[in-house]
This record gives structure tokens, sequence and C-alpha cells, in this order.
């Protein structure tokens, strides 16, 4: 695989899309933009992202462009690990509790939850969605109607 040796003119944008939380896509398109590309900030990004995405396709994708740039961690190679999306399920539980508590809802409404999820905690609203793909809503009801009742 060949690589263009020089830094692209639209760098800054290509690192803020690579740093949005909320949005595995524009992740996933920052890094097929920025694996053309051999310099610092790209290596730099491509690392990050390999080492630490919690989306799992991103993650994977930064480590295969990892592999094909030589990039090592400490002098030893960086290897992908296990699917880790980072979240226990206390953590769902507490943030779920949270919005209940604050909007007072008794009965469930899909859409304001939704809303105050990505207003919350919007890397873990997009880690979700990727990992249930068209069956998130059902699966935020499911553990909607799960909390425990206090």
């Amino acid at each position: 695989m060949s690589f263009i040796m020089e830094t692209p003119k639209n760098i800054e944008d290509l690192v803020k899309d690579a740093n949005r939380k909320h949005s595995w896509k524009i992740r996933l398109s920052a890094l097929n933009e920025l694996k053309k590309y051999d310099c610092r900030q790209s290596r730099d990004v491509i690392t990050r992202l390999a080492l630490h995405d919690k989306v799992y396709k991103v993650k994977e994708e930064a480590f295969r462009a990892a592999q094909a740039f030589g990039i090592t961690k400490n002098g030893k190679p960086i290897f992908l690990g296990k699917k880790d999306i980072g979240y226990k399920a206390s953590d769902f539980t507490k943030l779920f509790q949270r919005i209940k508590r604050e909007k007072k809802m008794e009965d469930f409404d899909l859409k304001i939850f939704k809303e105050t999820f990505e207003i919350l905690n919007p890397e873990m609203l997009d880690v979700m969605s990727f990992e249930k793909g068209n069956k998130l809503d059902d699966w935020i009801q499911k553990t909607f109607s799960g909390l425990p009742k206090k």
C-alpha cells in the first residue's frame, strides 16, 4: 500500500472529526482519509483510535492502518485486543435512573429520553447506537422498563 508522504491540507478538520465522540461514522470517515497520509498528525490520531476508541469498528480500522504504517507503542507492535465497549450494566442503570429522575418520567417517552441521553452522555449513546444498530430503541425501552423500582 502506498501512502502520500505529506500532511493533508485539511488536517485540522480531519483531526477534529477523528475526535468527535458523538459520531462513530464521522470518526471512521476521518480515519479513512487520514490513513492515506503518512505524517506525524495522522500517525498520532491513528494510534490513539487504535488504542482507545470504544466503537470496535473504528478501533479495528485504526488498528489495520497502524499495522500498515508499522506503528509501535514503546517499541512493541500494538495489538487489537478483545472487544470492549467500556461500559458496564451499572453505568447504563445509573444514567437511565438519572434521566428518569430528572425528567420525572413515570411513562416512558423515547424521544425525550434519547434527547436527554445525547445531552448527558453522547459517547455512550454513540457506542450503543453502533452496537445495537436499528435495535437501539428496543434496547432503550427494555433497559428502561427493567430499571429497579424505587
